[in-house]
């Protein structure tokens, strides 16, 4: 088995563990009570699965890691993929679907990534772009979907260092958009009924 660990807890999450095609060591998640949390735990019987900072992440010795639907900067203590809802290099930061639905955007683009030290800013592996709608939350399975779809493609190439790695084009960078994506945050919150 491949030494791969999990880090996810939001929105989609739990479509891409469940699409692993073989279990992590371990999950890192959070504990319920945000919006669009959901629970992975069930999805890998016997799967070490440990609700803590993925400050120690280390402890597990990857040779992968796996992170979707997270809302923090991750250590980078091994090769590391992570998903941004949204293009990039054009559009990086904190609440990239909110972000889109207020820009009026009729497309979204699901980014695969590896990530580094800085805000989205990794080389870029793979993308997929999918026709928003007005649903919210089948925007979320399409994020999910697409997300799947490309971990699977990409599984092997992820595992022995030959996945696909496109430096992302710094003259097309967005600015980090923080008043933005605050005020995304807060609608959505509003949205799921948290006031």
């Amino acid at each position: 088995m491949a030494g791969v660990v999990f880090v996810g807890a939001y929105a989609y999450a739990r479509t891409v563990l469940a699409s692993m095609p073989e279990a992590p060591l371990a999950i890192f998640t959070d504990p319920p009570g945000a919006p669009r949390w959901e629970d992975v735990s069930p999805v890998w019987a016997g799967v070490p699965v440990i609700r803590a900072r993925a400050d120690v992440l280390a402890y597990y010795e990857p040779e992968l890691v796996i992170v979707a639907g997270w809302r923090r900067m991750v250590p980078i203590v091994a090769p590391t993929v992570g998903f941004h809802s949204a293009k990039l290099p054009e559009y990086p930061g904190r609440a990239p679907v909110p972000n889109a639905i207020l820009r009026g955007d009729k497309t979204l683009t699901n980014t695969m990534l590896w990530l580094d030290d800085g805000i989205d800013s990794g080389d870029i592996i793979d993308e997929r772009t999918f026709d928003i709608g007005t649903d919210p939350d089948a925007i979320y399975r399409s994020i999910g979907q697409t997300s799947a779809e490309m971990l699977w493609e990409h599984w092997d190439g992820l595992l022995d260092g030959t996945a696909p790695r496109r430096p992302q084009d710094e003259s097309k960078r967005g600015p980090l958009t923080p008043a933005d994506a605050w005020q995304s945050f807060y609608l959505q919150r509003q949205a799921d009924g948290f006031g």
